[in-house]
């Protein structure tokens, strides 16, 4: 079929942004529950906090107005066993509209990047597909990607029986398993052992981003950070609070005690169902400094818990999308797998990217914030 391949790089159009991931994410999705693609705002919010580096944002047009596909890559600097540097790519947000899928525009769109992506030095490109939905037979079966971890998980806690009359209500759980979840929607009562939790501030950007940076050396793989990298994406954030209002928002919390221990970024964002819509919350680059202790880090997360408990009660769960380099603490707290599985899939593209990743068969402790 004929579409040309453009690069948006300027003013995306977020109307047709929107109704496309609607047509696709949402209309998948709305079972178990869709993010807030529908709503024009909350996708210029999205792209305008987390993706800034657009050189590699693709898209496929029929004629001159009708947008029928998007695959994006995000670029940025990883580290491997606190030793090598490498040049990366994240791909995601895929989607076709339903009428042209299986016609290769997905391949179309994936192979003009990785051409791009070798033009410009990048040394592998990477993602996260999810198990089930085809993308990740695509990446591993037609363009060789390899898989370097296969059961990726997201972790969640109900919040309360509020939380499970939700998932009752909404998702439609049937009463043996809404039954099920009352065993892991205890709110946890850990106490924080020292010190004391506030919001994140400028002066604190430093010291974050040095923690950020100390997970090198204690996982395999983690991305490369800056203080203008950190700055990008916490300004981004705060913009959903202008542009959404209540019930959505966006939280920076920092723990100190004498020295910053901890600091957790957290969103709430509206979750649709086929019965109804309710905020969740979502966690990310939980990261601690190397010095807590589990104990500490289970008190910690439990008071930012019940703080999303006290200020935010319409919040049905808590999640955590990345928790692989703090699982077991996620885990100690009865934060149970949202039941979908992902992939970690690479392809090198050069050959210090390919001496990289295969320092390793397989990859269990990585640092790469995940943003869909």
């Amino acid at each position: 079929m004929d579409f040309e391949i453009k690069i948006l790089d300027g003013a995306l159009p977020w109307e047709q942004i929107s109704e496309l991931y609607v047509k696709t994410y949402v209309e998948k999705y709305i079972e178990k529950g869709s993010n807030d693609w529908k709503n024009p705002k909350y996708t210029e919010w999205y792209f305008d906090a987390y993706h800034h580096d657009r050189r590699f944002f693709y898209s496929a047009w029929k004629g001159d107005d009708q947008l029928i596909a998007t695959m994006f890559g995000s670029p940025n600097r990883l580290k491997i066993d606190n030793e090598v540097e490498i040049n990366a790519i994240s791909l995601g947000l895929a989607a076709t509209l339903p009428e042209y899928q299986r016609t290769g525009i997905q391949k179309t769109l994936i192979q003009r990047l990785i051409d791009d992506a070798k033009e410009k030095e990048i040394d592998l490109v990477y993602a996260f597909p999810e198990k089930g939905l085809g993308g990740n037979e695509l990446l591993k079966n037609h363009f060789y990607f390899k898989r370097y971890m296969k059961n990726q998980q997201h972790y969640i806690k109900v919040m309360g029986d509020y939380g499970r009359k939700i998932l009752q209500d909404y998702r439609g759980l049937n009463v043996v398993l809404a039954k099920l979840l009352k065993l892991y929607s205890g709110i946890p009562e850990n106490k924080l052992a020292r010190g004391k939790i506030r919001d994140g501030k400028v002066s604190d950007i430093g010291e974050i981003v040095n923690i950020l940076n100390s997970y090198q050396k204690r996982v395999q793989i983690s991305q490369v950070w800056t203080e203008h990298h950190l700055k990008e994406e916490i300004e981004g954030a705060k913009r959903l609070d202008d542009l959404l209002g209540s019930p959505c928002g966006s939280y920076w919390k920092v723990w100190e005690d004498g020295k910053v221990l901890a600091s957790f970024f957290i969103r709430m964002e509206m979750i649709h169902f086929k019965n109804g819509s309710a905020p969740i919350a979502l966690m990310s680059e939980t990261i601690f400094h190397e010095e807590v202790t589990e104990p500490e880090k289970l008190g910690v997360i439990a008071t930012l818990v019940r703080w999303v408990r006290d200020e935010h009660p319409q919040v049905f769960t808590t999640q955590s999308t990345q928790p692989q380099y703090e699982l077991k603490a996620y885990k100690d707290l009865n934060f149970i797998d949202d039941t979908a599985t992902y992939e970690f899939v690479v392809l090198p593209l050069s050959k210090a990217g390919e001496a990289a990743i295969n320092r390793h068969e397989s990859y269990k402790d990585i640092f790469m914030p995940y943003h869909r």
